[in-house]
């Protein structure tokens, strides 16, 4: 059972105004006006007010006590963590330059109604100058034009046919007709980004180790352009990274740009292109995981949602004991502080960030800092130097941001801020992913308990659990024991599988592939060396219902209709809460329940008592139940759940018909 904190005096204003006026007849008793109007009653509302204010401050003691007890044994509030957004250059026709996005460029995103938003690239990338016009699929023998489908809103397509086989291709046509061919047309390094449709951006777990390896390539690709000595033929060209493992996953691909190039007519597309092709050349896709794409674009990049400021001078120290300054802008992202002091007479010297002073020398030249405030503290002599008396402390660099209002919708990070020659706009086609703003008290009291048990290790299954919680972006997790993806139903000795849910509106909630990296990141550090640790998100299960209802004569259908499925979706909520953690309409309060449990079984006839709570609602006619699209035969029979599983409402089919035409 969780510590509670007692509250010492529940006596609100209201009570202490309800006291003294019952006071009043037994010491007062020609005081017969209790009106507001009258001035005595006006002080003694004065006066329980301010009561009210000292018993406010009084009930705080035991809170305070609990946030001393977690400093003493070293616990603090998380961070705020930056949202990530993969940002799409587009190069200026008229280019005579090849267009470099340089590290740390700048670009700005203004949500509706909300303040401007800062990301930085954390990649350079050089730009394709021709624009990207034309996607075609060969089979080998056959092509089919599929550039309408290269759009974010259009259906995905698959880039090496339904069938995928040897010599199956992918053709990327580049119009060059008005582009002046001054300097090259293409990097010697092109960036391709893959982007996957949202139920396939998370197809296999991510490995935790030390290496962080990337899952191999099912198949072998390889990237070609037509040659220059012999325009029939195709020369290769050298792929440096693939992060998709084929096509398979979401990321990255790097590759060689061609040095010289020229126009043919290739498949279908009858005017003249520049024209790559990604081929299949060996090996097979295992059944199932044949590769499917929402959408492919070249001169893309990681951008964050942080600043970094220069050379600030903090302060001058002032030669005291435990010395406190601060930075000017905050939260500071961890491990981007760069500290430099300068005493008088002395040449510039490093200082070094340390978790504490406890292993610290008298001359050791450490500090502390607290990321969410951005005090920076220095030792007191016997732990940590003390920075002499009159001596510049500069953060030579720093980043700082973060937060929720990083996650900026698609198409909103459009301002590029840092001057860049020969770029004509650039754009997220994606929404901004990650941001999570600082953790609050109550947050960390609950996790508490949990952090205090496992500590700098992670042995059980609630120690896996407490600590994916901790990652960041994670609103619910569960682990399975002696569970690995490669070997289901099979107790495998020192393997475990992390199942997590992220705090997102997404239906269902799935989680991002930089998710999965940043959680497996963090796990790594405290997986015994033994462990072998997989991340991934649960096996959901879509449950569609159709169901007649018949409603109140006056009610209105289109409404009861609408309460209905927002009934059905809250009660199988894998997060428990209606969309965008909006109240719960007050029709539908009688359904609120706690997230649905991993691997709890649904009763299907439950559903019935929930469509009948429905305000309006008088009576449930007829009710099909579809799992993952299969109808249930038997609405008496029990929908069984993996344990890694959830279930989630799907897109429910109800009619609404008045009681009285029964």
């Amino acid at each position: 059972m969780p510590l509670e904190a007692p509250t010492l005096d529940t006596r609100t204003f209201e009570d202490l105004l309800r006291e003294a006026q019952l006071r009043i007849p037994r010491y007062l008793p020609e005081w017969t006006d209790f009106n507001d109007s009258d001035p005595g009653m006006t002080l003694v509302q004065l006066f329980c007010w301010l009561t009210e204010m000292m018993l406010y401050q009084m009930n705080r003691v035991p809170e305070r006590n609990y946030i001393k007890f977690l400093q003493l044994v070293g616990l603090d509030l998380r961070a705020a963590q930056a949202a990530v957004a993969h940002l799409t250059f587009v190069a200026q026709p008229n280019a005579t330059v090849v267009p470099s996005v340089l590290p740390g460029s700048r670009v700005q995103g203004q949500p509706p109604g909300g303040e401007a938003v800062t990301f930085e690239t954390q990649e350079g990338v050089d730009l394709i100058r021709v624009p990207l016009t034309d996607l075609q699929v060969s089979d080998g023998t056959s092509f089919d034009i599929v550039t309408k489908q290269n759009l974010p809103a259009a259906d995905p397509f698959r880039p090496f046919g339904w069938v995928p086989r040897l010599g199956s291709a992918l053709y990327l046509g580049f119009d060059s007709t008005n582009v002046p061919n001054t300097v090259p047309f293409f990097p010697q390094v092109m960036r391709f980004r893959v982007f996957l449709p949202a139920p396939l951006r998370v197809i296999s777990p991510e490995l935790c180790s030390s290496a962080l390896q990337s899952p191999p390539a099912p198949v072998d690709l390889v990237w070609e352009c037509r040659d220059s000595k012999d325009r029939t033929r195709w020369r290769r060209l050298t792929s440096f990274t693939d992060e998709t493992a084929a096509l398979t996953r979401e990321g990255y691909i790097l590759v060689q740009g061609p040095r010289e190039t020229f126009s043919t007519t290739e498949g279908k597309v009858t005017e003249p292109r520049i024209w790559l092709r990604c081929r299949l050349l060996a090996g097979a896709y295992p059944a199932g995981r044949e590769p499917l794409i929402d959408f492919l674009r070249p001169n893309t990049t990681p951008a964050i949602h942080l600043s970094t400021v220069r050379d600030e001078l903090v302060a001058e120290s002032d030669g005291t004991p435990n010395q406190v300054i601060r930075l000017r802008h905050r939260p500071v992202y961890k491990g981007s502080l760069d500290l430099y002091g300068t005493a008088p007479g002395s040449e510039e010297e490093p200082w070094e960030a340390r978790e504490d002073f406890f292993a610290s020398n008298a001359d050791d030249p450490h500090y502390v800092v607290n990321l969410i405030s951005g005090e920076i503290q220095f030792g007191d002599g016997s732990h940590g130097r003390i920075p002499p008396a009159g001596t510049e402390l500069v953060a030579r660099i720093y980043r700082y941001g973060g937060g929720t209002t990083g996650n900026v919708q698609a198409g909103l990070v459009n301002t590029l801020m840092t001057s860049v020659t020969g770029v004509e706009s650039v754009i997220n086609e994606r929404r901004a992913e990650g941001g999570r703003d600082e953790q609050d008290v109550e947050e960390l009291k609950q996790q508490a308990p949990h952090m205090l048990r496992c500590r700098n290790r992670a042995v059980t299954k609630e120690d896996f659990i407490a600590l994916a919680a901790q990652a960041g972006g994670v609103a619910r997790a569960t682990a399975v024991p002696l569970a690995h993806p490669d070997h289901p139903g099979v107790a495998v000795p020192g393997a475990i599988t992390v199942v997590i849910v992220p705090d997102s509106d997404d239906v269902p909630p799935r989680p991002s592939p930089e998710l999965l990296t940043s959680v497996c990141r963090y796990l790594n550090d405290f997986r015994l060396l033994t462990t072998e640790v997989y991340v991934k998100g649960p096996e959901y299960q879509a449950v569609r219902v159709e169901a007649l209802v018949a409603a109140q004569p006056h009610a209105a259908f289109d409404v009861v209709a609408t309460n209905v499925r927002q009934a059905l979706n809250l009660y199988m909520s894998p997060l428990g809460r209606a969309p965008g953690g909006a109240p719960i309409p007050q029709e539908l309060s009688a359904v609120d329940r706690a997230p649905w449990e991993f691997g709890e079984e649904l009763y299907p006839s439950n559903l019935y008592g929930v469509i009948r709570e429905v305000k309006d609602v008088k009576a449930v006619l007829s009710m099909k139940v579809f799992i993952n699209g299969v109808p249930s035969e038997d609405i008496r029979q029990v929908v069984t759940v993996p344990v890694d599983g959830l279930v989630f409402g799907a897109e429910h089919a109800i009619t609404v018909v008045p009681a009285q035409d029964l």
